[in-house]
This record gives structure tokens, sequence and C-alpha cells, in this order.
């Protein structure tokens, strides 16, 4: 163990103004103490036991952090909210990698106020100490989840028993992280990429809405010849696919995460009203979301439903595509297979021009998808091209989101689809 390799790296949020330095004496005071104890129970030189960055020291920290074993944050309502803590938060977990949570030891060191929650990054971290000891040391712990460290410090010399209890236990939680988290030398470099280091606290952008409507019978309404097995009380619980996991609504919500989408289930009527119409003016509704219509081959029986399709289609959203499921691997739909084709046929021929055009993923899509894998790879193809044309169907009223799960943002390229 050298000086470039301290045991733990002490994060806290320096209190701005000129009387800063003075303010957070109390956090170096407990600095000294954890590192002495941290020393005891590691066998490393107290001088090397740990780091924090002092009021005059210049911004070397990142060097420290690439080669401290465990982060020590003191949690405060201030801490949160310092972009500095943020990024190195963000720093560490690079360092150690995605098992990161089980290297950081948190310290109470003003609690959260009542109503206030963890940032994102945070709630996965325990910050309690393990129930060990007598009734009075649990008592001193209990006190420290009330109060925090900083109070507890701060009472007369003669009672702080509970502040010393507590501040053993870190030390033993910090040397067990040490233990358990082998020291790897990590150059900065491997820290920081393109956009540098980000506040892991701080907002991040929300995930572009994809609406994702499924029009499927179920199992309490029927068409004529089909039998329930793939089907349950609600169109979400549609199965068509029996090789598959899951149902087809969760499938699709799980492609749609995994694009960088938020998924949003919306039914097929309120679907039907926003995508042919705007109110009783019916003209051409502006665009909502990117959205993706999946329709089970067998509900074109019914005629209402059929019609509306129809009408969709006759829509031409640039921003909306239909998918059609016709799988090969259910005996019913193999049996009445050509009969369903005709269907798609007739209700979705706008998409589909079969013999005159090139098979386009979204004239693919509109036949009928036999199995699960190309529904999956259609799926994908298709939202983020109706997420590309979405943005051209608004970039004249509003600003270009900054987020683009395709990967993309501002290229233009023509789709495939």
């Amino acid at each position: 163990m050298t000086d470039s390799t301290p045991v733990f790296f002490l994060s806290y949020a320096r209190t701005p103004g000129a009387k800063g330095a003075d303010a957070d004496r109390p956090v170096f005071s407990f600095f000294e103490e954890l590192r002495e104890q941290v020393a005891r129970l590691t066998g490393v030189p107290a001088q090397h036991a740990g780091h924090v960055d002092r009021p005059d020291a210049s911004d070397g920290w990142l060097s420290k952090l690439t080669a401290s074993s465990v982060f020590v944050p003191l949690y405060a309502p201030r801490y949160f909210t310092d972009p500095l803590c943020g990024r190195q938060w963000t720093a560490f977990k690079r360092r150690v990698g995605p098992d990161y949570g089980r290297a950081v030891v948190p310290v109470l060191w003003i609690p959260p106020t009542q109503g206030t929650t963890l940032p994102m990054a945070a709630l996965d971290i325990p910050t309690h100490l393990p129930r060990e000891g007598g009734d009075e040391e649990q008592h001193a712990q209990d006190r420290y989840a009330e109060s925090g460290l900083y109070q507890l410090m701060e009472m007369e010399e003669d009672d702080q028993h509970a502040y010393h209890a507590v501040l053993g236990r870190l030390a033993q939680r910090i040397a067990r992280a040490w233990e358990d988290t082998p020291t790897r030398p990590v150059s900065i470099e491997r820290l920081t990429d393109r956009r540098g280091l980000v506040d892991a606290f701080a907002a991040q952008p929300s995930k572009p809405t994809l609406r994702i409507t499924v029009v499927a019978p179920t199992a309490g309404r029927l068409p004529p010849g089909r039998d329930a097995a793939s089907y349950g009380p609600d169109t979400e619980s549609w199965r068509p696919y029996r090789t598959a996991r899951g149902t087809l609504t969760q499938q699709a919500f799980a492609l749609a995460r995994n694009l960088g989408f938020e998924p949003e289930l919306i039914p097929f009527e309120k679907a039907y009203e926003s995508i042919a119409y705007d109110g009783s003016a019916r003209e051409p509704v502006r665009p909502i979301a990117p959205s993706v219509l999946v329709v089970d081959a067998w509900v074109l029986g019914d005629v209402r439903i059929a019609e509306q399709l129809k009408h969709i289609v006759r829509a031409d959203r640039p921003w909306l595509a239909v998918m059609a499921v016709l799988a090969e691997d259910d005996p019913q739909t193999r049996r009445d297979e050509a009969r369903l084709r005709s269907l798609l046929e007739t209700t979705l021929s706008r998409h589909r021009h079969l013999r005159e055009m090139p098979r386009t993923a979204r004239g693919t899509a509109a036949r009928g998808i036999p199995k699960a894998d190309a529904f999956a790879w259609l799926f994908a193809e298709l939202s983020k091209s109706c997420y590309l044309r979405y943005l051209d169907s608004i970039q004249d009223a509003s600003p270009r989101p900054s987020a683009d799960p395709t990967g993309s943002p501002g290229d233009r390229r023509p789709t495939s689809d």
C-alpha cells in the first residue's frame, strides 16, 4: 500500500462561501478519526488509509479516486445537489464496475428531511449498519439513523458514546469492503469519455414515449372457430407465439425499453381517435408520439374493427406502423392461413402492394409475421423509423429532443421501411 492507493475516498459537499473551510472542520475531524480506525483494522499506515480533499488542495481528486478501493460519501441534503459529488460518484462507479455498490459505505451525516428521497443512483446502496452488539450500541445506531453522525459528533464530550460506537461500525464496514474489493489499477482515461464525468445525481433526460396498441380478441369474445388457448381476459393477455415467453405486450414493452423508449399501452378505441381524427372537425391530429399498432389477423373477422383499421391505414400516418401477426406455430392459424391472409390483404392493402412493391419492413409486417424473432426484428426497425418520422412531423412546431434512442441524433437518412 502506497500513498497513491488509499483504502477509502471520502466524498463530501463543501460549504460554499468564504467561511466554508471553517464550517467543514467537523468533516476533517471525522475523517481523521475514521482514518485512524480503518488503519488499525487493515494494518495500513494511517497516512495511507484514506483520502479527503482539503479546501486548499488542487483538483487532483480523480487520481486518488482511481486508486481507492472504497467510496465513502457523506450524505446530506447539499451532497446530492453538488455537481462535484455527482461526478465523483460517477467516477467511482466506472472505476469499480457494475457491482460498485458493495464498495460504497455511505455515512448519514445529515439525514434527509421528512418527505424527501434519495436520488435514483443511491437508492440501492444500504445506509443501515449491521445490527450487532448489545442494547446500548443498537440504541446508538437508532440515534444515528434518526439524527445523523454530525449531530452525534457535536454532543458534549462526556456523552459521545453513540458517536464512537457508530464510528467503529463504519470503520468495520470500510475494512470489510476493502477486503472484498481488491485494488485494480485504473487509468484516468478509462474513467472518462467524450462527455466527461456526468453528475450522477442530475436529472436525466426523459425517454421518448412509444405508444403501443394491441388489437386482438379476448377469451370472452372470440371469433367463430377460434379457441381461447392464446387469449385471456384482456388484449394484453394475448400470446400468439407459442415458442415465445410472456405475452406479446410484455415482449413489445421489453423491446421498446431496450431501444431507449418509454412504452405506453393505448387502448384501440383511444388510438383510433388519435390517429384518424382530431375531435369533430375530422382533421388530422398532430402526433402525440410515435406509435405501433399490433394486429391479430383473427380479429379482422369483426367488421367494425376491420373498418376502423382500414380508416387508420388510409390516414397513412408516417409516425405509425401497423404490424400483423400470423403465428405459424399455431395449429388453427395454419389451418385458416389462406382466409386470414385474404383478410390482411383486404384490410391493410395500402401498406402492402404485394406484387408491385419491394418487400419493405412495413410491407413485411403487414403481411403477417410468422415467428417471434421476426416480430422482434421488425418491431425494432419500425419503432426507430416511426420515431424519426415523428420528429420530422413535429420539427417545425417544437425543438428536436436531445435524446435519440436510434443512436443517430439529427440524422435524416431515408429508412428502409
